[in-house]
């Protein structure tokens, strides 16, 4: 899918933007962007305790599978900020700071709540 819509680069990525879900909903249909979105909604805190538990451990692949994971579907579903706490926790990982790497996996596990209420209080893509 290409991204059609960019935040200007200056300014702070929102917790949820509502026009990448309605460009799924362009590329694909209203419901495979509901399903998706559901899907993300439904898996965020399964796939922020993955990063959370892999941080703990020290297990550096497994944290990076699991923060290129969440990326991923975070910026498919519009959820920029989170994108880009996965991308900061990416870096700390290639450089092996697992001190850096867990005060982002705290950042990302406090971003949770905000994404889920934004995520639950979304405008649907045929809105």
């Amino acid at each position: 899918m290409v991204q059609k819509h960019r935040p200007q680069a200056d300014a702070p990525e929102p917790t949820l933007d509502g026009q990448h879900l309605r460009d799924l909903a362009e590329d694909c249909s209203t419901a495979a962007a509901e399903s998706f979105a559901d899907n993300y909604a439904a898996l965020l805190p399964q796939r922020v305790n993955r990063i959370i538990r892999s941080i703990g451990v020290g297990h550096r692949e497994m944290a990076m599978d699991a923060a290129l994971s969440l990326r991923t579907a975070s910026s498919m579903a519009g959820a920029l900020r989170m994108s880009r706490l996965c991308s900061q926790l990416e870096k700390a990982l290639v450089t092996a700071d697992l001190a850096a790497a867990a005060g982002v996996a705290r950042d990302i596990d406090l971003h949770v709540p905000e994404l889920q209420e934004a995520l639950a209080g979304r405008r649907r893509p045929d809105q």
